[in-house]
């Protein structure tokens, strides 16, 4: 795979700093999760006002990355759930490459 890195993108920054709070939320910062919460729900809403659907394919990527961060509300889950949050971040930050953007392309309202 190829090194990816695109700071002139707000999309970038936005995966970036998602995953800043991620590795601090799991090196203890029990705030962080609540904050990359807060900033997956801001990142539907950016997305929903620019295409003005939740059916675009971009805001849909969003929701479900939010829905995984509220699943990680229960605590008994929330650590090994964040990990894979922080594995699939790192590698849209660092690859532009997203397993949730893979798996919805497949769904039957996205085959066109």
């Amino acid at each position: 795979m190829k090194l990816v890195i695109e700071p002139n993108k707000i999309e970038w920054w936005l995966w970036t700093i998602t995953l800043a709070l991620i590795i601090a939320a799991l090196l203890g910062w029990h705030q962080g999760y609540y904050l990359v919460m807060i900033i997956s729900a801001a990142q539907v809403l950016f997305f929903w006002n620019r295409f003005k659907s939740f059916l675009a394919f971009d805001t849909q990527v969003r929701i479900a990355y939010f829905v995984f961060t509220l699943i990680g509300l229960i605590k008994t889950i929330r650590f090994p759930l964040y990990i894979l949050l922080f594995i699939g971040t790192f590698m849209v930050v660092a690859f532009n490459r997203c397993g949730i953007a893979i798996v919805l392309k497949k769904m039957p309202w996205n085959e066109r």
